[in-house]
């Protein structure tokens, strides 16, 4: 592990003697497949130029003023909330390629489909839905599972894996999203959504850049996000 990890773990430590109380030990399986030091990186440095504060112990801001609670540590006793670190270093992304801050959403609350990110349209639609998960086995399985989800489904797989894809096929019917940002440590996958019976997934081989989502800007407050599902904004639900 380098330098920008050890950064990263450090800073889990002093949030949990901030809570008063030691953080759980870090397995050497977590150190090698969930702390990766690209994404420990660009986390230390978003904390560095103000896009990620600490808000208390183990709570962390971004610059989404509408944002849920956010945890680095959580738990009796604390331990590091692994999914939050390509979290963040994927919110710290979006604005380095240049994407307005306004038009960024970050951890949105359950009233907003409980989205970890998401990229939106000035009048609070969401371009690009962004899913978080600790690992990238786990992309793997949302990426071959999202699809099996029909529009209202009820069915949902008694398995962890199953509901997960479900909770994401879920927020990408309730939106429309024409993007699917998926987010591990140390890995991104960006696919090309389309809709019919069910969801197809297609990769393509980038984000769409800045001038293609906001050809004319974005110079407004932060949105919330629409539920197309309901035809109203999801904050009103």
């Amino acid at each position: 592990m380098g330098t920008w990890g050890e950064a990263y773990l450090a800073r889990l430590r002093g949030c949990a003697e901030l809570m008063g109380q030691e953080l759980v030990p870090v397995s050497d399986r977590d150190r090698s497949v969930r702390l990766v030091e690209s994404d420990a990186r660009t986390v230390e440095e978003g904390f560095g130029v103000g896009l990620l504060e600490l808000a208390t112990a183990g709570k962390v801001r971004t610059r989404d003023g509408l944002q849920s609670l956010a945890w680095l540590v959580a738990g009796d006793p604390p331990e590091p909330r692994w999914e939050s670190l390509p979290q963040l270093a994927g919110y710290v992304e979006l604005l380095r390629r240049g994407y307005p801050e306004g038009a960024v959403r970050f951890a949105t609350p359950e009233s907003e489909l409980k989205i970890d990110l998401a990229a939106l349209s000035e009048d609070g639609h969401v371009l690009i839905l962004g899913v978080a998960r600790p690992e990238s086995l786990l992309l793997a399985k949302l990426e071959a599972l999202v699809p099996t989800f029909e529009e209202g489904d009820p069915r949902t797989d008694r398995t962890s894996f199953g509901c997960d894809a479900h909770r994401v096929a879920t927020q990408l019917w309730a939106t429309r999203a024409p993007y699917l940002w998926l987010v591990a440590a140390g890995a991104r996958r960006v696919l090309r959504v389309t809709y019919g019976r069910t969801i197809t997934l297609r990769p393509v081989r980038r984000l769409p850049r800045a001038d293609e989502l906001w050809p004319y800007g974005f110079d407004q407050a932060t949105p919330r996000i629409v539920s197309l599902a309901s035809g109203l904004d999801a904050a009103a639900g």
